[in-house]
């Protein structure tokens, strides 16, 4: 073989070589970048991912701001406020009752209120009350809730004819006009006929009354009699009555021929003979009105 021959074979191996090399080359290359941006393209929508999966869309987040707040008006001149989460109003209730236009009832009628009158018992003290509205408020004198006022339970006769027991919510009391307003609790399933407020206005002397009440635990005694006079004590009106007051009275009802509740029969001065007084409904009235925040629905 001569040397041009050998020279030959010997540049057609390194050409074959350096192309064998080139060619790998250009592949690992290749594969490089392929590989470099297939981990990128799949880091970004892997994070993509991750962003829509944790936060509300746009249309949900609307939805839960009008789930939430109730809708603004809108209109041409008017831009959409931010909504602002408030809580729901308490109802409004009335804790007692009056009538419009009353009439004159018979004795008996007038009698048949026993049933919204109610016996109270709290500690050692026992008395009566009168329930004044169809959520179960019951009016009373304080002295008689003094010795256990958060504990004072109460008995009343239902519509069908039987002698229920509940326990009292006090809701709140004045110790100076000697007034206490309280709830039945578990009323639910009673019937409530409340007596209505009458006012110091339509009282006089002469007139006639009844007196309902528990002296001596007795529940639901009657009795009747006049008014004797109006008196002016220490901010009050009280009523005086010929309807005799006894222990157990106090907190009863002193009704007109209406059925208005006009006072409630409070005490009697026990060295004169028959001067007994009631709290004017007045007072009940203008004292709940002053305290809205006793009532409860």
């Amino acid at each position: 073989m001569g040397k041009k021959e050998a020279a030959k074979k010997t540049n057609k191996k390194i050409s074959k070589s350096l192309a064998i090399t080139m060619i790998a080359g250009i592949t690992f290359m290749l594969l490089f970048v392929y590989g470099t941006a297939g981990f990128l393209l799949f880091q970004y929508f892997q994070n993509e991912h991750t962003e829509t999966t944790s936060l509300p869309t746009e249309s949900a987040v609307g939805q839960e701001v009008e789930e939430a707040a109730p809708p603004l008006e809108e209109g041409p001149d008017r831009t959409r406020e931010a909504s602002v989460l408030k809580a729901p109003a308490t109802d409004q209730v009335m804790a007692y009752q009056m009538l419009d236009s009353p009439i004159e009832r018979s004795m008996e009628q007038v009698v048949g209120l026993k049933k919204s009158v109610v016996k109270i018992q709290a500690g050692d003290n026992q008395g009566s009350g009168v329930l004044i509205s169809p959520y179960g408020h019951v009016v009373t004198n304080f002295h008689v809730i003094e010795s256990s006022p958060y504990m004072a339970k109460t008995q009343f006769e239902s519509a069908d004819g039987f002698v229920l027991e509940r326990d009292l919510i006090l809701l709140g009391y004045d110790i100076q006009q000697d007034l206490a307003v309280l709830q039945l609790k578990n009323r639910n399933d009673i019937s409530l006929k409340p007596i209505p407020l009458g006012t110091a206005s339509s009282v006089s002397p002469g007139q006639a009354i009844v007196t309902i009440g528990s002296p001596g635990g007795m529940m639901n005694s009657v009795s009747d009699g006049i008014v004797s006079g109006i008196r002016e004590s220490g901010g009050q009106t009280l009523i005086q009555i010929t309807a005799p007051i006894s222990q157990g009275s106090s907190g009863g009802a002193l009704l007109n021929m209406k059925g208005e509740l006009i006072g409630l029969t409070t005490f009697q001065i026990d060295e004169s003979e028959n001067l007994n007084f009631a709290i004017s409904a007045s007072d009940i009235k203008t004292l709940i009105d002053n305290n809205p925040h006793w009532v409860n629905p």
